[in-house]
C-alpha cells in the first residue's frame, strides 16, 4: 500500500485499493443488520493474550484448514478462520472491539505527541514550502530562457521545427502560472512526489512497516486476507467484506452498501499503515491511496451520516486513533511481524507470528 490505493482495498506500502502503497486495501467485514451511530462511545480495547498453541501447531492448523481456502473467496476464508478461533487455535483473529466516535484533531495530536499539522504529518498534503515553489518557478523561466536563446542562435524558418520548439519553450512559465492559479494542488503534489522519490527513507523497510500494520490491524478487525507478497514490493490485500468485494459480481446488479460495522473495520485497517510508519518516522508518506479508498467506501456506505463531510473526517480520525492504539497495545507483536515480513515469511507464518508473539 504505498502511494496508491486501488479499490481492491489492498494493503501495500503507499496506497490503498484494497489497502496499500501500490497495494490496495481490501478490508473485509462481517455484515450487520443494525448499524451503529458514529457518535457511539469507544470501548476500551482489551489486549488479547497469545494463543495457547505453539507456533508450529498454529502453522499446522492454518496449513490444513485455511491454506486450501485462499483461492476460494472471502466467505470460505472467513469461516475457516472462525472455526480455528472456536477451537482455540486462534485468539487474536477478529478480536478488536470497535465502536466509532468523534475524535478531535487535538485528541489525535495528543495521542501522537505532536503539534504538527495532521494532514502534513499523515502525508495527506505535500510538505511543499514556498522555497520549493519559487525554485520551481526559477527553473521554469531558466529552461524557457535557454530554449529561447538557443532557438535564436540556431535560427530557422518561421513555422519550422526550431521555431515551434522556441515558441513552446516560451510557454513553460505561462503554463506553470496557469496551473498554479487554477489547481495549485497539482503542482504541490508533483513537487511532493518528486521529493518522495529521492527521499532516502523511501525504502523497503518503511514499506514493510506500513504493510505489517495493515496486516496486523486488518487481521484483528476480522478482514479476510485476499493476497500477500513480499517481493518485489511488500503488499497485503483484504476482501472489503465477508461476502466478497463490493465491485465483484455482475455489472448490472445493484451492490449492497457498506454497513457501519464494515466501514469501521475498513477505516481502522486503512489508516493503520500511516500509523505504522509513525512508529519510526517523523512523517507518514505512504497513505494517499489508503485515504482515497477509504473515502470511496464512505460514499458507498448506507449511513446517511457519512454524507456529511464532518462525519467522514471524524471517522477517518477515529480509524487513525484506533489503529494507533492497536499498534501500541500489541507493539511486541507488531515488531515481530515486521521481522517476519523482512525475511520473506509466508502468509501462514505471518498469522502464526501475530497469534504466538
Amino acid at each position: 500500500m504505498y502511494r496508491s490505493i486501488a479499490l481492491l482495498l489492498c494493503c501495500a506500502a503507499g496506497s490503498v485499493s484494497a489497502f496499500s502503497a501500490a497495494p490496495i486495501l481490501r478490508p473485509t467485514a462481517t455484515p450487520r443488520a443494525v448499524a451503529r451511530p458514529l457518535g457511539a462511545l469507544q470501548m476500551q480495547q482489551k489486549t488479547i493474550a497469545a494463543s495457547s498453541k505453539s507456533f508450529s501447531e498454529i502453522m499446522g492448523a492454518l496449513s490444513s484448514k485455511v491454506a486450501p481456502k485462499w483461492d476460494a473467496g472471502a466467505n470460505p476464508i472467513y469461516d475457516a478462520m472462525e472455526e480455528l478461533k472456536q477451537e482455540g487455535v486462534l485468539t487474536r483473529w477478529n478480536s478488536a472491539t470497535l465502536k466509532s466516535r468523534a475524535i478531535t484533531q487535538g485528541e489525535l495530536q495528543r495521542q501522537l505527541k505532536t503539534q504538527k499539522n495532521l494532514d502534513e504529518l499523515l502525508g495527506l498534503i505535500g510538505e511543499v514550502q514556498d522555497a520549493d515553489l519559487k525554485q520551481l518557478t526559477v527553473i521554469a523561466f531558466a529552461i524557457s530562457a535557454v530554449i529561447g536563446v538557443g532557438g535564436s542562435i540556431v535560427g530557422g524558418e518561421t513555422g519550422g521545427t526550431v521555431y515551434w520548439i522556441t515558441y513552446l519553450g516560451a510557454g513553460i512559465p505561462l503554463a506553470l502560472i496557469a496551473v498554479g492559479s487554477s489547481a495549485p494542488g497539482l503542482i504541490g503534489a508533483a513537487v511532493a512526489g518528486i521529493k518522495w522519490k529521492v527521499d532516502p527513507t523511501n525504502n523497503k523497510e518503511r514499506r514493510i512497516r506500513h504493510e505489517a500494520a495493515h496486516m496486523m490491524c486488518g487481521y484483528m478487525c476480522g478482514l479476510p486476507l485476499a493476497g500477500y507478497a513480499t517481493e518485489p514490493s511488500p503488499q497485503c490485500e483484504f476482501y472489503d467484506r465477508r461476502d466478497g468485494n463490493y465491485d465483484e459480481g455482475k455489472v448490472y446488479e445493484k451492490k449492497r452498501a457498506f454497513n457501519d460495522d464494515e466501514v469501521e473495520r475498513i477505516a481502522v485497517t486503512a489508516m493503520s499503515g500511516l500509523m505504522g510508519e509513525l512508529t519510526k518516522y517523523d512523517k507518514a508518506d505512504g497513505g494517499g491511496g489508503d485515504l482515497e479508498s477509504l473515502q470511496d467506501v464512505f460514499f458507498k456506505a448506507d449511513s446517511e451520516n457519512l454524507r456529511k463531510p464532518q462525519a467522514r473526517e471524524d471517522m477517518t480520525r477515529w480509524g487513525a486513533y484506533t489503529s494507533k492504539n492497536l499498534i501500541d497495545d500489541y507493539k511486541p507483536v507488531y515488531e515481530k511481524l515486521i521481522a517476519a515480513m523482512e525475511r520473506g515469511a509466508s502468509v501462514e507464518e505471518c498469522i502464526a507470528t501475530i497469534e504466538s508473539a
